[in-house]
């Protein structure tokens, strides 16, 4: 693996034909590899400086225009390309200029907040832009609501439908981070093959998203149970930015567990168990992310 990534990362030529071919897989295998693309750009970023990078760009945005185009046309497809794209490639620059995982983290986090803001700032009502899209789904969300009663919960397709709309747009804005996120890791790692084996290891399980965004998550939590109270529907906007910030400590969570697998303090169990928790009950690790802002378990051990 670390000959097959230095002769990808060696000339700029490599690099537009790497990003492609991974453009290619990703698409191959979405939702999984989605990442794999902006990963490649972060690594060639590192790895091999500017103008590699922007090969590796070129590349990659080139192939998911070939791509894209024919089913969705020119423009929609080359905005997918930027939104893929162009997040990781702000988030690689930072990492390269900073070298702390730990700042960049923070960074897309409220990066990703204010895109949920701007969307609700732009477009008003953005549950009411999405209705017209909702009702051409009537169909497709006329077979989730049968599949949905045969397992027992009765839903109709039009609340089906209202609830989507509803979360659409935080989804978006922790997809856009996750991504990001994943492209910085997969970017790192391969830095660390290359130059400094554990590299990736250490920092992350060393993240943190810091007391600012804590309380950012308190704050905005408090005042999204207000404004449900005093207004029918509560305020979307305010828990969508929950949603996002919520989502960001899933990671830090992540990090803790294996934090202190790496000290000894915990055994595989957990740590496997905590990515079955990311499935079936996320609310806890967002939990354990959270707390550990102000109770820093890692440290605490560190110390002992």
């Amino acid at each position: 693996m670390t000959a097959l990534l230095q002769w990808m990362t060696a000339t700029p030529l490599r690099a537009f034909l790497a990003a492609a071919l991974a453009s290619l897989v990703a698409l191959l295998a979405l939702p999984m590899a989605a990442w794999l693309p902006a990963g490649f750009v972060v690594l060639a970023l590192l790895a091999g400086g500017l103008a590699r990078a922007a090969a590796a760009a070129a590349g990659a945005a080139l192939a998911l225009l070939w791509m894209l185009a024919p089913a969705f046309g020119p423009a929609p497809a080359l905005a997918i390309a930027i939104a893929v794209l162009l997040p990781a490639w702000c988030g690689g620059a930072a990492l390269a200029a900073t070298r702390s995982l730990n700042l960049v983290y923070q960074a897309l986090t409220l990066g990703a907040v204010l895109l949920v803001l701007a969307i609700h700032a732009l477009l008003g009502d953005p549950r009411g832009v999405l209705l017209p899209l909702i009702a051409q789904l009537e169909p497709v969300l006329q077979q989730v609501a049968a599949t949905l009663s045969q397992w027992g919960i009765e839903s109709s397709a039009e609340q089906i439908g209202a609830a989507t709309a509803r979360a659409a747009w935080a989804t978006l804005g922790w997809m856009v981070l996750l991504h990001a996120l994943m492209a910085q890791f997969a970017g790192l790692w391969g830095l660390a093959r290359l130059r400094e084996p554990g590299l990736f290891g250490r920092e992350f399980r060393q993240l943190k998203l810091g007391r600012f965004v804590a309380w950012a998550l308190a704050g905005t939590f408090v005042l999204s149970l207000a404004a449900h109270r005093l207004v029918a529907g509560g305020w979307q906007a305010a828990d969508d930015v929950v949603f996002v910030l919520a989502a960001a400590f899933l990671m830090q969570a992540l990090a803790v567990v294996h934090g202190l697998r790496e000290l000894q303090v915990i055994g595989q169990l957990p740590v496997i168990l905590a990515y079955v928790a990311l499935v079936v009950a996320p609310v806890a690790l967002v939990g354990i992310g959270f707390a550990d802002t102000w109770f820093r378990f890692r440290e605490r051990f560190v110390k002992r």
